[in-house]
């Protein structure tokens, strides 16, 4: 699930940038100061910028989250997380807060991921292996149109 979060913020963000030619903020704040009020693309997709994030409205459901410290698009949280799996109610059976808290605690006291400012990030120098068992558990399938391409900030 987590893998799913990021990819489909990786893959809407990635057509953001090419339609808009908006470039990519060093940080939540630059974010926050100059980044576009509200953006409807070519397909549909609608971008509402709050605060330090953006809340991003597919045909399909929606997808919100926040920038990090550095202008990350990979950070996380369970807040936005219990409510990717709400916008998305047949492919993830996690769907409160207090679950996912619960499932990011573990995983933090694991060493498989690290809370860096106010967001959770997969931990860069563990292998990724135990994250997605656990999240893997309560997973029935994958979004049909998340890309599996990783964000780089230099390939953007």
């Amino acid at each position: 699930m987590i893998s799913d979060y990021i990819s489909l913020i990786s893959e809407r963000m990635s057509q953001f940038y090419l339609e808009t030619e908006f470039v990519l903020p060093e940080s939540a704040i630059d974010w926050a100061t100059r980044g576009p009020t509200n953006v409807v693309l070519s397909d549909g997709t609608v971008y509402s910028k709050h605060g330090y994030g953006c809340l991003i409205a597919l045909k399909s459901g929606e997808i919100d989250f926040d920038f990090g410290d550095q202008g990350e698009i990979d950070g996380f949280d369970a807040f936005r997380l219990s409510a990717f799996t709400e916008s998305f109610p047949s492919r993830y059976s996690i769907k409160s807060e207090r679950e996912m808290q619960s499932i990011l605690e573990a995983e933090l006291k694991s060493g498989a991921i690290e809370k860096r400012g106010r967001l959770y990030f997969r931990n860069k120098t563990e292998p990724n292996q135990a994250v997605e068992p656990t999240i893997m558990a309560v997973t029935d399938c994958a979004p049909s149109s998340t890309l599996r391409a990783s964000h780089d900030r230099g390939s953007l």
